[in-house]
């Protein structure tokens, strides 16, 4: 078999990874698409892709949602939450033995570095890179939060992880965004809980989501501080007034540092959020190495999907053990 591109997705919303596979069909790249939901039908694993017939590989998603049907003899709410991380568990370790099974070098990212991205390490890189971020602490008691607020108007607290989306015994769903504590509802907070990662709150003038490929930064500007949903988190999407959005372009300097700081992750691509307080100062956030990048392509008219297919079909045509 000739060589091909394999992307790693999943099969439901993902419009852009289904973007970026029609620019490879257009441009006659062979590709394989390995959906998550895929690997629940190996009937062994031979089934899975051969190093030899692959020439780069786009970590874009793990899964959507298991096919494979299970039922308790006994189920309740616990039970259930139980055996879903269990096979949460078992499917992480089919799934990341890809990571061995093709060479490390022929991923857009490193697939291990991805796997683990941890915020507090990104934070800590970035400030090397000579990038500023908010001040950031890890507590745990009521009182560490009343002595930030000495130095600090307002902090906010936000996972050390990522958020997730939360579903109660009745079917309820929740989702989990970023949250303001000051001194009006301190009175909420316990006085001691699990460790949390906090932030000082920036007065914000707007925010940046940046998409970097190969090097160069794609950047678009969202004026989510004048929407109260999207205020403190502009994930909180207000569909009905949707925050304006328009192409930006950041200093050279500041796109010097985020490519240094990538190439130090062995990341090609990914999601940067930034944010620029009412002084111009720019504030990093984090990187998402999974995040959208849609929402920037689109009304911004950068053509991601097609760069993106470019990029990987350039892997094909290069010889030797350095592919990408």
């Amino acid at each position: 078999m000739s060589a091909q591109i394999l992307i790693l997705s999943q099969s439901h919303l993902e419009g852009s990874t289904d973007q970026v596979c029609q620019w490879l069909s257009h441009l006659r790249i062979p590709f394989l698409r390995v959906n998550g939901e895929d690997l629940c039908q190996l009937q062994r694993l031979n089934d899975l892709p051969a190093n030899e017939n692959i020439s780069a590989v786009w970590y874009r998603r793990k899964i959507h949602s298991f096919p494979a049907k299970y039922q308790l003899k006994k189920a309740d709410f616990n039970t259930e939450y139980t055996l879903k991380r269990f096979l949460i568990d078992e499917f992480n370790g089919l799934h990341s033995y890809l990571f061995h099974l093709i060479d490390r070098q022929k991923w857009l990212n490193d697939p291990f570095t991805e796997e683990s991205l941890n915020k507090l390490q990104v934070l800590a890189l970035a400030r090397k890179c000579g990038i500023h971020t908010p001040f950031t602490e890890i507590v745990t008691t009521k009182k560490e939060i009343e002595s930030l607020l000495e130095n600090y108007t307002a902090i906010i607290v936000k996972p050390v992880s990522e958020c997730i989306f939360l579903e109660d015994a009745d079917g309820g769903h929740y989702k989990m965004l970023t949250k303001t504590i000051n001194p009006a509802n301190l009175h909420l907070v316990p006085e001691i809980f699990f460790p949390s990662l906090v932030q000082e709150k920036v007065d914000k003038k707007f925010e940046i989501r940046t998409f970097y490929l190969d090097g160069e930064c794609h950047s678009m500007a969202i004026f989510s501080q004048n929407n109260h949903k999207t205020r403190e988190d502009f994930r909180n999407y207000d569909n009905e007034r949707p925050n304006r959005t328009v192409p930006y372009k950041l200093p050279a300097t500041l796109e010097a540092k985020l490519d240094q700081l990538m190439k130090l992750l062995h990341f090609r691509t990914g999601s940067i959020d930034l944010m620029v307080d009412q002084q111009g100062n720019y504030h990093f956030l984090e990187i998402n190495p999974e995040g959208q990048f849609g929402m920037v392509s689109y009304p911004c008219n950068y053509y991601l999907e097609k760069k993106l297919a470019v990029l990987l079909g350039q892997s094909i045509q290069v010889k030797g053990p350095q592919v990408l």
